[in-house]
């Protein structure tokens, strides 16, 4: 196909839709004459014209998104070799992230227990987790393991007083995403979602494992890290280790003795999963059938420990994100009320740096109250790093305790 221009004052030839050609000169060679080219009996459009737009169009359009997507890595500081590119094992199976090479073919271990990995369901239940998380949850997941980061000090020396497994931490990430005024529509409330009657009611003769908490019009203690996080860890090893649990009519055994099964418990109720063991005569968490997001539970635990672990792997980039750190006064007996407004003007905080570290006061309350009717409160207060002997101080100076 000839060009439409060549020059000026040249006859210039085109070939139209309709197959008919027709000859013109320009009289400066522009594109605004390219009309002048079609003849009155033809009244196509000029092909050439259209092409060269198009073209024009597509190259701006290619430039701009380039330029788009230069500002977005610039503004989140990734380059594109940041982006993990499919894992082709896991694309055979129809899905782009797939399983740490370091994972062994038939087992892996999670939480003091082996894990069939090479079995194919459950295979595709930890692939199908990771790829939810990875895919449809990537940026909540980057904000977990932030958080998990952050709140690691508090939360993983209670995790090993109770002997319970290091990945646990990352169970407070599911129930809550560690929120601590976290409410689901069953009530259950805080960090590790207790509902008030499991808080509220500790096991019967079994101090060792009693995580009652104390829930009043001024404090739930289900909103408090520590409190919370002592508690959780109480009922997960008296579930593991001390409530009787019969299963598949036999002997009564002392706990389910199996962290996966505990977890499942933690969730689901340990009634309906020591019933649906015994209903389809198993023992193990992946052998038997249960309620749809316990299904999830457990693999959705496995699959956010593992992304933790393999992060280089599955191309996560956590940003730090600090967690103030703090002492506790314990058993302290006010003479008044103390508001949160006025322990931030003794300890030279702002409010909301104290209430984020005493999370049990309901916001709509903030104050910590000194009686109960008549009867004293002992309070257990959390106060910046640091500043223990200084607020006792303050408190005694502005007669809120005895000098």
């Amino acid at each position: 196909m000839l060009e439409p221009w060549v020059g000026l004052g040249r006859q210039t030839e085109s070939i139209h839709r309709c197959g008919t050609k027709c000859t013109g000169s320009p009289s400066d060679g522009g594109l605004s004459q390219r009309r002048s080219f079609v003849p009155d009996e033809c009244r196509c459009r000029d092909i050439h014209g259209q092409d060269v737009r198009f073209m024009l169009n597509r190259w701006l359009v290619s430039l701009l998104t380039l330029v788009l997507a230069t500002l977005c890595l610039a503004e989140t500081g990734r380059s594109a070799t940041d982006c993990a590119a499919p894992h082709f094992e896991s694309v055979r199976d129809g899905a782009r992230y797939s399983l740490p090479p370091s994972v062994g073919k038939s087992a892996m271990a999670f939480a003091n227990a082996s894990v069939p990995a090479g079995r194919r369901d459950v295979h595709e239940r930890l692939v199908k987790e990771i790829n939810y998380l990875l895919l449809d949850r990537r940026s909540k997941v980057i904000f977990w393991l932030a958080r998990a980061d952050a709140l690691r000090p508090v939360i993983a020396p209670i995790l090993r007083k109770y002997d319970l497994p290091p990945e646990f931490l990352y169970l407070a990430a599911i129930e809550s995403s560690y929120n601590s005024r976290a409410l689901s529509s069953a009530g259950a409330y805080g960090y590790w979602q207790f509902i008030r009657a499991t808080a509220l009611c500790g096991p019967r003769g079994c101090d060792q494992y009693d995580w009652k908490m104390k829930i009043t019009d001024w404090k739930d203690e289900r909103a408090d890290l520590v409190n919370s996080t002592h508690a959780a860890a109480k009922y997960l090893a008296w579930l593991n280790r001390v409530k009787k649990v019969s299963i598949n009519g036999k002997p009564d055994r002392d706990g389910f003795n199996d962290w996966l099964l505990t977890a499942a418990a933690y969730n689901a109720g340990p009634t309906r999963v020591t019933q649906r063991l015994s209903q389809f005569g198993a023992d193990s968490y992946w052998d038997v059938p249960l309620p749809p997001e316990t299904e999830r539970y457990v693999p959705r635990l496995i699959a956010l420990s593992l992304i933790s672990k393999h992060r280089d792997f599955y191309g996560i980039q956590v940003p730090r994100q600090s967690h103030v750190p703090f002492d506790t006064v314990d058993k302290l007996r006010l003479r008044k009320d103390l508001s949160v407004t006025a322990m931030a003007r003794l300890l030279d905080r702002t409010p909301r740096e104290i209430w984020a570290l005493n999370t049990q006061v309901p916001p709509e309350k903030g104050v910590f109250p000194a009686r109960s009717g008549r009867t004293a409160i002992e309070h257990t207060i959390h106060v910046p790093k640091g500043s223990r002997q200084k607020f006792l101080t303050q408190l005694a100076a502005h007669g809120y305790t005895k000098k």
